[in-house]
């Protein structure tokens, strides 16, 4: 007790109100900083939701538009039903940690939002002002948000159906406890250390005041320690006196200018940086002087390595008690590859433009072309009957093989459009009713040249597929074959189980190909035959295949032993079971690989 005494007569005033200004500048310091971590923190978890968000319309329009409820059921497209469609919240949550929901009206139909025993929240209800943005006011809602019992921060879309009418809704979101986790566990223990710290410090500056050392030691290990946190911090950090030197920096300031500690400490951006780019950071450093506030403004920066990097400055001046400013903090925040996310999306969302617009012209195209033929395939068998001149009866035949081709031109541009401006949802699929099903609608034009199919793929035999797809590519395959079959001729259809593939072929023993023509018919508008004057083949016919098995990940070639031995085109598609791997939308554009030199 009289070392106290002793210790506390001896202590000058003015050295415990040092001592406690500096304790307080390093707490409200480091509270500063915490709380703009803290609100990038909120900010990211928004930024989080709006892509979270985008990610689950893009998933949907995948599926299709038309969003409608029938018999107590929303539906998606023609036949996607949402109710219980958990597997598309699953997917959102697991490429973007965002929680995913589906209403139908106010009611979950679909969610991974858990109850407390666990449960999927299926049949839960829609509150607070989510629900009156959505079903009220008819507009999205962005912000906070109780959901059963927890805040979370949330982005909320009202589902439209054709008319217009609000029917429900689509949410994504995270738990602002588990979010905010990480900050929480970090501002708790920084904070208790900085109180720890601080009242250590005015302890050691009342008791040990006569030791000038040890109190400096102990400043020391503090600003030691302050430097650690923002080293750990991954954003530079920097900050300024009055003059514009620097006095301190982290390790991502040094790696950003490629300098130590040591050689940037005291100098100026005059100093670091050309002329013209040293004033202009000067320019802005005079700014947030003269005025108060945080200064925010977007540049780029190039690093010490020559990489260029989009970053956001934050800056504020550090004042005095009387306002004068006596320097100033800065932290750089590199959003480069949240650019390039942003610049990837739009790039997607025009291609998908470009991909509408496209689909778009062909159907009104396919349109208009098919107007003014269809007088003509009623006038000119009409005219043909009237005439006997042989010669006017082979005109009027060669009219009717133009417009035939015109029309199946038209046709098979639109399906080829279609097909490619998107990937269609696999699903276990019967082989074998594909091709029987293209079996039937081509009976008459393999009857007419007395061609046999035989169909030897097995009744039991699945393949992940569209149906609809695949009942097009045997249409044009047998199409192909019937064209140049023998007379009298066969075609043989069989499939067979390679590893986790099905390897399928069409066999005929017509014409046959030779080298240069296998490498080159499934090309768009390719004819194999000499002349390519051929009016009852359009040249699309293999390259829609392409196409198609393109969109179910698999392989395409043909093979023949030569002219007049016959063709045999081979494909590779999924078997049920075996889930194909994601793979980026640009390699639906890329050629699949083929086992000869074609395209």
């Amino acid at each position: 007790m009289k070392f106290l005494n002793a210790a506390r007569e001896k202590i000058s005033i003015p050295l415990v109100i040092t001592a406690v200004i500096v304790a307080v500048v390093m707490m409200v310091g480091n509270h500063l900083m915490l709380d703009q971590i803290h609100e990038e923190a909120v900010r990211q978890a928004n930024r989080q939701q709006e892509n979270s968000m985008m990610a689950f319309w893009e998933l949907m329009n995948r599926r299709g538009r038309n969003f409608h409820i029938e018999n107590g059921r929303m539906i998606l497209g023609d036949y996607y039903t949402l109710n219980g469609a958990n597997e598309l919240t699953d997917k959102i949550f697991c490429t973007t940690g965002s929680r995913a929901t589906i209403f139908m009206g106010d009611t979950r139909v679909a969610t991974n939002v858990l109850k407390e025993d666990g449960t999927r929240a299926i049949g839960t209800k829609l509150t607070g002002p989510a629900y009156d943005a959505i079903f009220k006011e008819g507009i999205r809602y962005r912000g906070e948000a109780n959901i059963l019992g927890a805040p979370y921060f949330t982005a909320y879309d009202p589902v439209r159906d054709l008319s217009g009418k609000v029917i429900g809704a689509l949410f994504v979101g995270v738990k602002q406890s588990e979010y905010l986790a990480r900050y929480d566990r970090i501002n708790v223990k920084i904070g208790a250390i900085n109180g720890a710290l601080a009242a250590v410090f005015l302890l050691c500056v009342i008791i040990l005041g006569l030791n000038r050392k040890r109190a400096e030691n102990d400043i020391k290990r503090q600003l030691n320690f302050q430097q650690q946190l923002m080293d750990t911090i991954p954003s530079p950090i920097f900050s300024k006196d009055a003059q514009g030197r620097y006095n301190m920096c982290n390790k991502a300031f040094q790696s950003y200018v490629g300098l130590s500690s040591e050689q940037l400490l005291g100098r100026s951006v005059f100093d670091l940086w050309e002329p013209e780019l040293a004033r202009k950071y000067h320019e802005m450093d005079q700014a947030i002087i003269d005025a108060p506030g945080i200064q925010i403004y977007e540049s780029q920066v190039t690093y010490a390595d020559g990489s260029v990097h989009d970053a956001i400055f934050h800056k504020a001046a550090v004042r005095d008690d009387n306002g004068v400013a006596q320097g100033l903090v800065g932290v750089i925040l590199d959003i480069t590859e949240r650019k390039a996310v942003e610049q990837e999306s739009r790039h997607i969302e025009a291609q998908k433009h470009h991909s509408r617009m496209i689909e778009s012209l062909m159907i009104q195209l396919n349109h208009d072309l098919n107007t003014p033929l269809t007088p003509l395939f009623a006038l000119i068998p009409m005219i043909r009957a009237k005439v006997s001149d042989p010669g006017l009866e082979r005109m009027l035949e060669i009219c009717q093989q133009c417009v035939n081709q015109i029309q199946g031109l038209a046709g098979k541009a639109l399906d080829l459009v279609r097909i490619s401006s998107s990937r269609p949802r696999l699903i276990p699929v019967s082989l074998c009713a594909a091709v029987e099903g293209a079996l039937s609608e081509l009976a008459p034009a393999l009857a007419q040249r007395g061609v046999i199919c035989c169909n030897a793929i097995a009744a039991d035999l699945q393949v992940l597929g569209s149906a609809e797809q695949l009942t097009l590519l045997f249409k044009n395959l047998l199409s192909n074959a019937a064209r140049y079959a023998a007379n009298n001729g066969k075609v043989i259809i069989s499939a067979e189980l390679k590893d986790e593939e099905v390897e399928v072929s069409v066999q005929d023993d017509g014409v046959g190909l030779d080298h240069e023509q296998l490498s080159q018919v499934f090309d768009e508008f390719y004819k194999a035959d000499p002349a390519r004057h051929d009016l009852n083949t359009q040249g699309l016919g293999l390259a829609i295949c392409r196409r198609i098995v393109a969109n179910h990940e698999g392989r395409l070639w043909a093979t023949s032993p030569g002219a007049g031995r016959g063709t045999t085109m081979f494909f590779t598609l999924k078997q049920v079971g075996h889930q194909p791997p994601a793979i980026d939308e640009d390699e639906l554009s890329q050629e699949n690989n083929p086992e000869s030199d074609q395209t």
